[in-house]
């Protein structure tokens, strides 16, 4: 990655939307149906609670390893995706475990963690690669 700070500050805005595309799927499916304006009061809530625990797992998940994997020399997309679908799992789990005696729960199934990890982790990944057009300087 040429640009790790960047991919690392546009990657984690994917996982909240993300997480609000399946919900809104998962209440399409299941006919319940929403008015515009709860569809958009659902992005803000989500994207405000979200983007914060997307970051939170982006710098104390994603640095690290990603910085493990350059070092031994194993950074490449595809690790970089499996890094974020195991971070993206971990961080499901423990809104289950911290959620456990709550009266209003988040749920996130692990599989759907493993998807938005490795989402936000393949939007950091893109992000960071930086400009490969004709006038990208050299690297």
């Amino acid at each position: 990655m040429r640009h790790p700070v960047r991919g690392f500050l546009i990657g984690p805005i994917v996982a909240p939307i993300a997480y609000w595309i399946g919900v809104m799927a998962y209440a399409w499916f299941s006919d319940f149906r929403m008015d515009g304006f709860r569809v958009w009061r659902e992005l803000m809530v989500i994207v405000g609670f979200g983007l914060p625990i997307a970051y939170a797992a982006a710098f104390v998940w994603g640095a690290p390893v990603l910085y493990a994997l350059h070092r031994l020399g194993w950074l490449r997309a595809s690790t970089a995706i499996v890094a974020g679908a195991l971070g993206g799992t971990l961080v499901a789990v423990l809104l289950a475990l911290g959620q456990q005696d709550s009266v209003i729960r988040i749920r996130m199934p692990l599989a759907a963690g493993a998807v938005i990890g490795a989402l936000a982790a393949a939007a950091c990944w893109w992000a960071g690669q930086g400009k490969t057009g004709p006038h990208a300087p050299a690297a």
